[in-house]
């Protein structure tokens, strides 16, 4: 698994990498190529909590609890982790520099509306 992080922040795999906590090549969740893919898809924001999603999925499929001596795992503290920090990543996503803000709202002319979905009768 290719891994790289630069703490420069210098691409945006590394800003990726430091937002979902996956800097530490011997711990690390995501391969370099898993990112860029991401982002080749996805907004910068959207990348981030797709990513952290996959993980959450990733984690969720492990056994609750690993018990190895000294060494205990809880995966589903971590499945939980990244499920919320992608809600989290989503509630607080801003526009692209450049990029028109996205209200949510649909547009169009309001002075004939489409009314095909109402029934008068």
């Amino acid at each position: 698994m290719a891994f790289s992080f630069d703490p420069a922040l210098s691409t945006l795999k590394d800003q990726i990498r430091l937002r979902l906590a996956d800097t530490a090549s011997a711990s690390a969740v995501f391969d370099d190529l898993s990112i860029e893919a991401m982002l080749a898809m996805y907004s910068y924001d959207e990348a981030c909590a797709q990513l952290a999603e996959s993980a959450g999925a990733e984690f969720s499929r492990m056994a609750s609890t690993v018990d190895n001596g000294p060494v205990k795992y809880q995966y589903q503290e971590r499945a939980a982790f990244f499920t919320g920090l992608a809600k989290s990543i989503r509630s607080l996503a801003q526009p692209a520099p450049g990029a028109p803000e996205f209200t949510g709202a649909t547009f169009g002319d309001m002075r004939h509306p489409d009314l095909r979905c109402y029934k008068t009768d």
